[in-house]
């Protein structure tokens, strides 16, 4: 082979990977560029936030070691008062995008880190948005998912939400530090908001487990999503704690609503990185 045809193959080599490279970038920068219109879009002004957190709220929701005693929050003294699904209101921070886009379910955040990002929902498809964004455009990020088992409005018990582990950070590319106790004393608490109401979620467990695979002996978390009963709850509990990397000193009972984050994880086939939070 001649060495004018060998350059020429060098060339053409070095010509695909810096246009590849360059899609890559251009798409990433779309994305996050969409992503943060988004998230200015469901900024919540300030005439429409609610109280700040209290001094014994906010140590609810601060990490506890083994040595600490919990604080219980008062007893709400409000009244109840129940609402068929068509009496209920969109928070105004989600009313502009959902009518962008009715398949929003909400909002994620895990304050302090990357993880801020809104929430979709089909209830006949997990796939399409772990594909595509907000738009319904093609986007090698996706969007986080809520899974299609799960109450599409946030009400069930445990809600379970699929993310891409992407190398950049994005989506739930960064729960993989949570394997480090130090990171979860740091970041102990997840917020999700539904459409129509906010929580904050204490993190109780972080596990591995894998999916896709009848003959493991891990956990099986995903059979967890419509728990009916305080066994199944306890179950579910008493199994992800067990998993768990360590002890977050935070406990779960019948009565709470659980939320459950998954995405990839590399050191098995199948694997997934799981983390299981509770909210009163």
């Amino acid at each position: 082979m001649s060495r004018r045809l060998i350059l020429a193959i060098l060339y053409l080599t070095l010509a695909m990977i810096l246009t590849v490279g360059g899609i890559w970038i251009y798409n990433d920068y779309q994305s996050k560029k969409n992503m943060d219109s988004l998230r200015e879009a469901a900024s919540t002004p300030e005439e429409d936030r609610g109280p700040e957190m209290t001094e014994i709220e906010k140590a609810r929701f601060s990490h506890l070691s083994g040595d600490h005693e919990r604080p219980s929050l008062p007893e709400d003294t409000t009244d109840v008062v129940e609402e068929t699904p068509e009496e209920r209101e969109i928070l105004p921070r989600f009313r502009e995008l959902y009518e962008q886009n009715p398949d929003l379910a909400g909002w994620l955040t895990i304050p302090g880190t990357k993880v801020d990002y809104p929430v979709m929902y089909l209830p006949d498809d997990n796939d399409f948005y772990l594909k595509h964004n907000f738009e319904k455009e093609d986007d090698v990020n996706g969007m986080l998912v809520l899974d299609k088992r799960c109450a599409g409005d946030g009400s069930g018990i445990n809600s379970l939400i699929h993310g891409h582990h992407m190398k950049s950070g994005a989506m739930f590319g960064s729960l993989k530090y949570y394997t480090q106790k130090s990171y979860f004393e740091e970041h102990p608490v997840i917020t999700f908001s539904s459409l129509y109401e906010e929580r904050n979620f204490e993190i109780f467990a972080v596990f591995r487990s894998s999916v896709y695979n009848e003959e493991t002996s891990d956990f099986q978390f995903f059979n967890y999503i419509d728990i009916e009963d305080e066994a199944s709850f306890d179950d579910y509990v008493k199994g992800a704690k067990e998993q768990s990397y360590y002890d977050t000193g935070v406990d779960a009972v019948w009565g709470d609503r659980l939320i459950t984050l998954s995405t990839c994880e590399y050191t098995k086939e199948n694997g997934r990185l799981v983390i299981v939070a509770r909210s009163e």
